[in-house]
């Protein structure tokens, strides 16, 4: 397990020409953002908007420099999170431009704003609607990941709210994101209520563009667990077989070997070990039940009978998952709302409450968005779209 790629001092010099370049690029989002909300109909409100963001964000720079050369160190769980997140968007973009470009109401609505303008285009209708299918959803992701990082955050912040050292006896620290943490449920309502908002704005077929987005979730999460193994957070319970197989032993640096160091429990151990005893790897048991999940629904995006069918499996297939995966979990950072048995319980976790309203929820929408007929309500995918 490795928690760091490797450490980086980045010079005064290369910190501000940073500083400069994330500016043009905020610049540039806010110009983009100007431009998809005006429909693309003028250029001068997205110039003048992104040159007025640049001149902000190059003034508040000019205001901190010369910065300090400073140790930036390239975490492993950060990496692989912005992989799974900039491989799931690629992956997502092209499926939407597959689907919408084969048929429109794949990804809108009826009488949505884009499937309007392609009727009047004098060219394919059904290559423009593929073209603005794809420059949604990539607009979409820049919301989506502002919505799953507050979501992310605030859940953790509420599940570990109580006791001497949980946020509200230090509120300072709720801001403080070095010290930890993120949970995925938080980020997934997060980023579904994000996802609403953006597709009544423009138009989009929210159970369509769910289903197009729902299997790089999966994929995503398995990026996202491997980074929790290599950081060594969220790990198992203690092997009950010391020799197991896929015992994993965490070293110093990992946050499995800081937090059972301070356990009177585990200190004398790691103190003569170096090194945790065998955990369960339950990052790893996850990660491979996503890969699994994103290859499942894949085979079933392909001839599904009805928009949000895709969703609606996943709430549940991911939900058994989860809810199987917990009774592993070792680690007190989760938030337990009912300890049972009271030594080394296995219910019921935060966690494993809402994979229990998700396996309900799941269900229910399956079976209230499952048309009566026999026929497909919806045309199949084109085979490239997978």
């Amino acid at each position: 397990m490795h928690p760091l790629v490797f450490p980086w001092t980045v010079p005064s010099a290369v910190l501000g020409v940073l500083a400069y370049v994330l500016a043009v690029v905020a610049a540039a989002v806010v110009g983009r953002m100007v431009y998809n909300r005006g429909e693309g109909k003028s250029l001068g409100s997205p110039i003048v908007a992104g040159a007025f963001a640049f001149l902000l964000g190059a003034w508040f720079v000019s205001t901190k420099t010369p910065f300090e050369a400073q140790p930036i160190p390239l975490h492993t769980y950060g990496l692989m999170i912005a992989l799974g997140f900039l491989f799931g968007i690629h992956l997502a973009a092209r499926a939407a431009e597959k689907y919408a470009s084969v048929d429109g109401l794949a990804f809108y609505l009826p009488g949505a704003p884009t499937l309007r303008q392609a009727a009047r285009e004098k060219g394919d209708a059904g290559t423009y609607t593929g073209k603005m299918a794809r420059e949604h959803l990539l607009d979409l992701s820049f919301w989506i990941l502002a919505g799953a990082m507050v979501g992310a955050r605030l859940l953790f912040i509420v599940v570990n709210w109580e006791g001497p050292n949980g946020y509200g006896a230090n509120p300072s620290r709720i801001f403080d994101l070095t010290s930890g943490g993120l949970v995925f449920y938080g980020g997934f309502i997060g980023a579904a209520l994000t996802s609403v908002w953006y597709a009544r704005k423009h138009g989009i077929n929210f159970r369509a563009l769910a289903d197009i987005c729902i299997p790089v979730v999966a994929l995503g999460h398995f990026f996202g667990r491997m980074g929790c193994m290599a950081a060594g957070c969220c790990w198992g319970k203690v092997c009950e077989n010391a020799n197991f197989l896929f015992g994993a032993e965490f070293p110093k640096g990992a946050l499995a070997h800081g937090e059972m160091a301070r356990s009177p429990e585990w200190a004398s151990f790691i103190a003569e070990h170096g090194h945790t005893p065998a955990l369960h790897p339950t990052q790893m048991y996850e990660g491979l039940g996503e890969l699994a999940l994103f290859a499942i629904l894949l085979l079933f995006r392909k001839n599904k009978r009805f928009h949000g069918q895709i969703l609606a499996m996943w709430l549940m297939l991911y939900a058994v998952l989860r809810l199987s995966i917990e009774t592993f979990r070792g680690d007190w950072g989760r938030g337990m709302l009912l300890r049972w048995p009271e030594v080394d319980p296995v219910l019921l976790s935060t966690s494993q409450l809402v994979g229990v309203g998700m396996v309900v929820l799941g269900a229910v929408l399956f079976f209230l968005w499952k048309p009566r007929s026999a026929a497909p309500a919806v045309p199949a995918a084109p085979a490239a779209a997978a």
